[in-house]
């Protein structure tokens, strides 16, 4: 679609194909990655699973992020994750790393403004998380034994 096309779309058509697009970019990907994880064990190489979860049923963005591409993502926690300062520094790290990511797919203006906007969302969702764990509130019906 050229960007003149764009511009008649309604936001609800626009959600739609961005839905349907990264749904076929789950199943492409987790399939590339079934298929060659099946070559490798029948090789005897036991390979990690790369796509653990279904797209669909990421409620959050973390985990997304940590199922979409698993190995990458054990050696972007390893390597980058935890030398930078692990959950400590979490707000600054995702900035960090996504610009890693977004440089390693290849250096281009929309994929560094892919990746901050992605942070730009991912930053509510931290501190929402943080603030629930900071004031978990009891159950009036949990028992205390």
């Amino acid at each position: 679609m050229t960007s003149a096309s764009w511009k008649m779309l309604s936001p609800m058509d626009i959600f739609i194909i961005g839905y349907g697009v990264i749904n076929f970019m789950w199943l492409k990907f987790f399939l590339i990655w079934r298929f060659f994880r099946f070559c490798s064990l029948i090789a005897g190489i036991e390979a990690p699973e790369n796509m653990p979860k279904c797209v669909n049923n990421c409620h959050d963005l973390e985990s997304f992020w940590k199922s979409w591409h698993a190995s990458f993502n054990k050696w972007i926690v390893r390597y980058m994750y935890i030398p930078l300062g692990g959950s400590q520094r979490k707000l600054l790290n995702i900035w960090v790393i996504f610009t890693f990511v977004a440089v390693w797919h290849d250096l281009e203006w929309k994929l560094l403004s892919w990746a901050w906007l992605t942070c730009l969302f991912f930053v509510p969702e931290l501190l929402v998380k943080s603030a629930t764990n900071a004031f978990q509130v009891k159950s009036m019906f949990s028992i205390n034994y």
